[in-house]
């Protein structure tokens, strides 16, 4: 089965065909949030253009006011997906203090037929997806696990950057 896109953007070994909210590399689907690819949309739409930040704020969160944060942090998630190192292929390009460019060449494709299965499955819950192993914690997750055939709630708690999120992932 195959199903068509309007229109769609390719750069590097990437294509995003924003109608269908999907980001493929080299063919395969990659895991991106929301907010990232209405960014990468913004940005790819309008390569070479400085967007401000601004600008960026009110296109991808219409009628919220949020903090600058949400699209430092977005645009750090994305750049990850795109996995911009310093040896590898820049995209995106920070003007400080004013915005951000694409700076990769963008070729806009017209139709582009894309097998059904390309598009990645719905997940049955709102987790983020695992990101890496979790080493070291198998008593804390077997703990967990017991508690939880006790009582249908379970608090995780412990200090920032320890790796709750990742253990109640694992669990």
């Amino acid at each position: 089965l195959t199903a068509r896109a309007s229109q769609s953007f390719s750069f590097g070994p990437f294509m995003l065909v924003p109608e269908r909210q999907l980001l493929l590399r080299e063919e395969k689907p990659v895991r991106i949030g929301g907010r990232a690819l209405d960014l990468l949309k913004a940005l790819v739409e309008r390569p070479g253009d400085l967007l401000s930040k601004g600008e960026l704020l009110a296109q991808i969160w219409p009628d919220t006011d949020v903090d600058e944060s949400n699209l430092k942090v977005n645009m750090a998630a994305l750049r990850r997906v795109l996995e911009e190192a310093r040896d590898s292929p820049q995209y995106i390009a920070t003007v400080i203090g004013r915005g951000y460019r694409f700076v990769a060449p963008v070729q806009v494709v017209g139709a582009v037929e894309l097998p059904v299965e390309a598009t990645p499955p719905t997940p049955s819950h709102n987790l983020p997806g695992s990101t890496r192993k979790v080493a070291e914690r198998a008593d804390a997750i077997a703990a967990i696990r017991r508690d939880l055939d006790q009582s249908r709630l379970v608090s995780i708690v412990g200090t920032a950057g320890i790796g709750k999120t990742a253990v109640a992932i694992a669990v």
